[in-house]
């Protein structure tokens, strides 16, 4: 199984300064590290709530770490426990966000324009609120929905998913279009080995972006242990999938490939101890 493991936030070379500061001013968010590694400049943001995302600069011959200029149908996700209050303060920062929308689980989300207009996406979880004291972005981090994709058919991708990363699927509705996967969250099992669920949802849309390899500068990724990389690299090989060349060291450090699904949306894995 393929565990969803958070994601980085792309941002060009000279911009990633700018960019880490944007992210600590106006949401709140805590940089607790920067490095520059062989496979670029990596600033690691502290989540208010729980967990961490990198911002990663583009950079490198890496094909992996390269920018593209089709913009993505694959959401990265973090969650708001009122999004009303997290949407009135981001427009007096004069940040643009879209009109929100349900899930079909009720859950209201919508994406907002971040530093350099690469969009994230929100999610409102009423039923996690607590009286910590949090930044007044009230984007807090990663909840119980973790990502977003974009596709033609979600039956027909939700059986691809299955296949080729081992999520499990636990609704498809073809007359609503939308599937619901769920995966281990990679933390959760690889650190504190206990099991933990992340939701994934497969929402059918038309537009244009998924007749061509598309990309998203906020990227999710999903974990695969260095013991079994190669053997996962090459199994979706056979399976017929075109892995990228792979980035890194994923035996020895860090290492990352994406594939794409079968309406080319990119999805990004990645290794390391």
């Amino acid at each position: 199984m393929y565990r969803w493991d958070g994601g980085f936030i792309m941002v060009d070379l000279e911009e990633f300064e700018n960019c880490v500061n944007w992210y600590q001013e106006i949401l709140g968010w805590e940089c607790v590290d920067k490095i520059t590694s062989w496979v670029g400049r990596k600033g690691f943001m502290k989540l208010p709530k729980a967990g961490m995302v990198t911002i990663k600069s583009f950079e490198g011959e890496y094909e992996h770490l390269q920018s593209s200029s089709n913009e993505g149908q694959v959401k990265l996700v973090f969650v708001t426990y009122d999004l009303d209050h997290t949407l009135s303060f981001l427009e007096r920062k004069d940040v643009k966000f879209t009109e929100t929308n349900s899930l079909p689980n009720g859950q209201r989300f919508c994406d907002i324009f971040a530093f350099n207009d690469v969009s994230l996406t929100l999610v409102e979880d009423k039923q996690r609120v607590d009286t910590d004291d949090y930044p007044e972005s009230g984007i807090l981090g990663f909840g119980n929905v973790n990502s977003l994709i974009y596709v033609k058919d979600p039956k027909v991708s939700a059986e691809w998913y299955a296949k080729n990363l081992g999520f499990e699927v636990v609704e498809v509705n073809v007359e609503k279009g939308y599937a619901h996967l769920r995966t281990e969250d990679a933390y959760d099992r690889n650190v504190l080995g206990q099991q933990y669920w992340d939701n994934i949802w497969l929402l059918q849309s038309m537009k244009s972006s998924v007749e061509k390899p598309s990309d998203h500068q906020a990227r999710c990724y999903f974990d695969i242990r260095p013991a079994v990389f190669f053997e996962e690299y090459n199994k979706l090989i056979r399976n017929g999938i075109k892995p990228s060349e792979i980035a890194g060291d994923p035996i020895n450090g860090w290492g990352g490939f994406h594939i794409y699904d079968s309406d080319n949306n990119r999805i990004n894995i990645w290794s390391y101890k």
